[in-house]
Parts: C-alpha cells; sequence; structure tokens
C-alpha cells in the first residue's frame, strides 16, 4: 500500500512540475524578439507595410520585434528560410500574392499551404489600366474595341513573367475578350518610361505606383479592378461598372510556420490586430491608398482565401503555359 502511495505521490508531483514548466513557457513567451522576415529588398510595398505594422507590435512586445530583409526567388528564399526555422512563433513570414503563385509550381522546397500556417490577411490592394495621358483611347471601350480587332495588338508592360504582373494583365483582357501581348521589363520606373515614350500601350499596376502621375495628367487610368469607384479616381469606372466580372487584387498576410503552438499564434494575431490600429499604421494604408477595399481577414477566412486563389492562378498559369 505504501508503495502505491509513493508512486501515485510521485506520478502526482511529476504531472505538477510538467503542467507549472508548460505554463511558464507560455507566461515568458515571446522571451526574445520576434523576427519579420520580408521576402523582398528593403523599400518595396511589402517591406514598407512590415515596417508600419512593426510600429504597432513595438510597444506590445517587451523583447522587441525585428524586421528583417531577404530577397530572392521571386519571394521564395524568404519563405524556405521562415520553414527551415523551428515552429516556435519567433518567426513570422510576411506574406504575398507571390507565395500563392509560387504554391502552383511544382517542386518547390517550400510551399504556402502545405508548411504554414495564416495568422491573417492584412491588405487588399487595387490595379488600374493605366495609359498614357496623351493616348487615342479615351476609355476601356475604345482601349477593348481596338483590342478585339487586332489580337495582341495592344502591350501591355509588367515586372514579373508568369507571376503577378503577367496574371493580372492576362487573366483581367481576357475577361474583356481581349488578347494582349505581355512585355516584361526590370522595374516600374522602365515601365511608367516605356508607356510616357509610347513604346507600349500601357500596364495593369497597382494605384499607388501610378497615381501622382494619373494625378499630373501623365497618365491616365481607364478602368480601376475593384467592384466601387476608387475615392481618389472619381471619374474612372471600376470593373465590375463596364461589365468585366474581375476584381482581383494584390493581397499581403502573415503567417507561421505549420506546427506552431495555438496559443502562440492566437498571441501573435492578437497582437498584429491591435498593431493594425497604430496610428502610424493608419496613416501609412490612407497614403498609400490601401484603407479603401477591406484587407482583413482572420485565419480560416485567409486560409480559404489563399485556397480560392491559387486554384485560379493554376489555371491562368496553365493556359500560359508555365506550368502543365
Amino acid at each position: 500500500m505504501r508503495k502505491v502511495k509513493t508512486l501515485t505521490w510521485v506520478v502526482f508531483l511529476v504531472s505538477g512540475l510538467a503542467m507549472a514548466a508548460a505554463n511558464l513557457m507560455a507566461a515568458e513567451y515571446p522571451e526574445r524578439a520576434i523576427e519579420i522576415l520580408v521576402p523582398f529588398g528593403a523599400g518595396g510595398g511589402s517591406d514598407t507595410a512590415a515596417r508600419a505594422v512593426a510600429e504597432g507590435l513595438k510597444p506590445q512586445l517587451k523583447n522587441g520585434v525585428v524586421v528583417n530583409n531577404m530577397p530572392g526567388g521571386g519571394a521564395t528564399k524568404g519563405m524556405l528560410y521562415v520553414s527551415q526555422q523551428p515552429a516556435d512563433g519567433y518567426s513570422v513570414l510576411a506574406v504575398t500574392t507571390s507565395h500563392l503563385i509560387d504554391a502552383v509550381k511544382p517542386k518547390t522546397r517550400s510551399q504556402l499551404l502545405r508548411d504554414f500556417d495564416p495568422l491573417c490577411r492584412i491588405q487588399w490592394d487595387t490595379s488600374a489600366v493605366t495609359i498614357s495621358g496623351d493616348s487615342q483611347f479615351k476609355t476601356l471601350t475604345d482601349l477593348i474595341e481596338w483590342g478585339k480587332k487586332n489580337p495582341k495588338g495592344l502591350k501591355f508592360a509588367g515586372t514579373s513573367p508568369g507571376g503577378w504582373s503577367e496574371i493580372q494583365t492576362v487573366a483581367f483582357f481576357k475577361k474583356a475578350g481581349v488578347e494582349v501581348t505581355f512585355v516584361p521589363f526590370d522595374s516600374g520606373a522602365e515601365i511608367k518610361a516605356a508607356i510616357l515614350g509610347g513604346h507600349i500601350t500601357g500596364a495593369v499596376e497597382e494605384l499607388a505606383e501610378t497615381l501622382p502621375l494619373i494625378e499630373a495628367g501623365k497618365l491616365k487610368s481607364l478602368c480601376v479592378i475593384m467592384e466601387t469607384r476608387h475615392p481618389a479616381l472619381p471619374n474612372v469606372p471600376c470593373s465590375k461598372e463596364v461589365g468585366i466580372d474581375y476584381t482581383h487584387g494584390l493581397m499581403r498576410a502573415w503567417a507561421v510556420k505549420k506546427g506552431t503552438p495555438p496559443e502562440r499564434q492566437k498571441f501573435l494575431l492578437d497582437v498584429i490586430t491591435k498593431s493594425l490600429q497604430h496610428p502610424m499604421y493608419v496613416k501609412f494604408i490612407q497614403d498609400e491608398h490601401l484603407d479603401v477595399r477591406p484587407g482583413y481577414l482572420g485565419p480560416e477566412e485567409t486560409r480559404k482565401y489563399w485556397e480560392e486563389e491559387v486554384n485560379f492562378f493554376s489555371g491562368v498559369l496553365k493556359e500560359l503555359g508555365y506550368v502543365k
């Protein structure tokens, strides 16, 4: 009987110590700085967005937050890095649409849907069909009618062959019944110069990238790709308005390695959500016109959105011949 009581006491003691240790670990997290990994270079849209969110994280994290850049491989180098870190909640990946497109491709060493859990989507950007301010085309209808009569005669530029720029351009015009020629460039600056020089017809770009030149009259937008008119361009129709059922936009989100403890995922989701109310972040999205479309989605909704977009991108990339 004494042995049974002793064994019972030992089991109770061990269980109690284990629970205490678990509670201590939970209470201490995060006991060091949390790393936000931006898989692009400094100064780009993903980088500035991550740093704006980080400003709201700083007062909430006693051990701080660090934003690191790791460009390369069309955002896959940084994704692979995070997938190789421990699933402990100390490495957070700044996710973009590029990762969803990459998920379509076979033989990728890391895959977003397979290797990561979403925390939330924070932004849903708006693209616009943009041409030269002195172009012969006055309306989207003019452009489309000319394009139907001259297949592949419309030349639209972008920075990522087989990526977001080409998908957004080709898919939008396909919905409009037009086959265009996609012309790749190395940078947005080169694209704008080519449009202004009359070397290409235009580009389908995020509005924040082109709005200053549109307001100056050097460029003009024929259509914003969204459900309603954009407040910065109240005289420009939206895609729904002109009868084109296409509203896809560039997204930004946050994710952690699959297997990260649920309580740590919840902690990260809570502090990120609070940081989105920080004055600096609010000003940032207003200045960049990222507050026009509701961008926030919770974990489950983000996962569903990702799956739908990957399915959509798969179809487009197959038609373009990038995947079988």
